[in-house]
């Protein structure tokens, strides 16, 4: 049982417009996902120890908290989705992109499924993540240029004012 708690490979990975304080509802598959590229990082207290003046020992307390972020690198990712993550427009006639001038703020949502384990699918959401991306790579006959993509979770806060988790953990059977 507890191999199917797993969170196994990229099944599918996906990314679209946040909802109000939910995950969106219509979001788009990038399949050329690098091998090995993906990383979660879980959120982390900050520590900072204080010294006391009475005594020698110290005193270590929570300074605030490095929030969860998932890290992955995309290939084939088709120039109409360019805007989606990195700003700037994309023109169909011509399918052209053209960058921003300034690298805008961008807020999606984020769908990571896993593979199927016994009939189990673990899957990670991140209903509103700060997306920071950009084109990186070597261009040669044996290489190719990616996007790498950095999605930082933060609270969705819904219009009424609700407040969701920054992510979640469930799984789904098959």
């Amino acid at each position: 049982m507890g191999k199917t708690q797993n969170l196994l490979g990229v099944g599918k990975f996906e990314m679209g417009v946040p909802g109000d304080g939910i995950m969106g509802a219509a979001l788009t598959e990038f399949s050329e996902v690098e091998v090995n590229s993906m990383v979660f990082d879980g959120p982390q207290a900050n520590t900072e120890t204080i010294p006391t003046e009475q005594e020698d020992s110290y005193i270590t307390l929570n300074s605030n908290a490095t929030p969860a972020k998932l890290v992955v690198r995309l290939y084939g990712v088709d120039k109409a989705d360019f805007p989606m993550l990195m700003g700037g427009t994309y023109t169909a006639g011509t399918k052209t992109w053209d960058a921003p001038e300034v690298v805008p703020d961008i807020w999606l949502s984020v769908r990571l499924t896993g593979k199927e384990i016994s009939g189990v699918k673990q899957v990670l959401e991140i209903p509103y993540g700060k997306i920071n991306a950009r084109e990186q790579g070597n261009i040669t006959k044996n290489g190719l240029p990616a996007i790498d993509v950095e999605i930082i979770a933060n609270t969705p806060v819904a219009a009424n004012g609700t407040r969701y988790a920054p992510y979640n953990r469930k799984e789904i059977t098959v």
